[in-house]
């Protein structure tokens, strides 16, 4: 499969396990069971996204295109906002390096590609901030946008990066 192409198939599966009013059931850690919504944009332009990089100097990896194509942003599961290309320049966070880019937030985290690393050819260039971190303190998700979203949808919208710190204690101590 290319580049760019899981997108589709991702979106596709999500939009067909969604109840008609746009609604999904999840269960999340501990059992919890959370009926959520899900919501669209229309999609972006090749010119608009040609626009956007030309005027912020930057280039956009071609699975991020490739969503932003199909949708200009979305609500996944209600805590999850992927921004749309004027959210993109509305929640520009000014303390990032150039060339980082947060293109999500989920309740108390930011998901920022680094496109200095994606220019240099690495496709794990997604990396993930709490709310207060600098971006010497993110995550690297090891992953590219199609991949990192596919599993966030398959975790349902779980951080799934912070299980492997999630031991026995972790359950026992925050599920009770």
């Amino acid at each position: 499969m290319e580049v760019g192409q899981l997108i589709q198939k991702t979106l596709d599966g999500l939009k067909q396990r969604l109840n008609s009013d746009g609604t999904i059931t999840v269960q999340e850690e501990g059992g919890a069971i959370f009926e959520l919504s899900c919501s669209f944009q229309n999609p972006a332009t090749k010119e608009q996204i040609e626009n956007f990089q030309f005027e912020h100097n930057c280039c956009l990896p071609i699975d991020y295109q490739n969503f932003l194509l199909e949708h200009n942003g979305a609500r996944i599961f209600e805590d999850l906002d992927l921004y749309s290309l004027e959210g993109l320049i509305a929640y520009k966070d000014p303390s990032l390096p150039d060339g980082c880019i947060c293109i999500a937030s989920y309740l108390d985290t930011r998901i920022v590609i680094d496109t200095r690393i994606y220019k240099q050819g690495d496709h794990d260039y997604l990396f993930c901030l709490d709310s207060v971190d600098s971006f010497e303190d993110g995550i690297n998700l090891n992953a590219n946008f199609e991949i990192w979203l596919d599993r966030l949808i398959i975790a349902q919208v779980a951080k799934y990066w912070e299980w492997q710190d999630s031991n026995t204690f972790y359950y026992r101590w925050n599920m009770s």
